[in-house]
């Protein structure tokens, strides 16, 4: 019978939609790593708004710099693997002619 893919897809869906999923800003603060108290950003000093942004700014060049530096590495290694597969494979070819 055609259309028992699509019904069980649906009822698939009518349950998944039924339960009861985390919101983003929960999921975000049970990621953290850190156990610093919570601050409201409508009540908190400018000064701690700046601290705020400087270390958000540290941790985001930090991370941009990693990633930077591994994709550089993985470069250079998936060079290297098709330096030295062309330059075998042509010693091969050659040899068996």
């Amino acid at each position: 019978m055609a259309g028992e893919g699509s019904m069980l897809h649906a009822i698939i869906t009518m349950k998944n939609n039924r339960r009861e999923r985390i919101s983003k800003l929960e999921r975000l603060k049970s990621t953290s790593n850190h156990r610093e108290h919570f601050v409201d950003h409508k009540k908190a000093s400018p000064e701690l708004l700046r601290s705020i942004r400087a270390k958000l700014q540290e941790e985001n060049k930090k991370r941009l710099k990693k990633s930077i530096f591994l994709t550089s590495i993985l470069m250079l290694i998936i060079c290297l693997l098709l330096y030295i597969v062309n330059t075998n494979w042509f010693s091969i070819t050659n040899s068996l002619k």
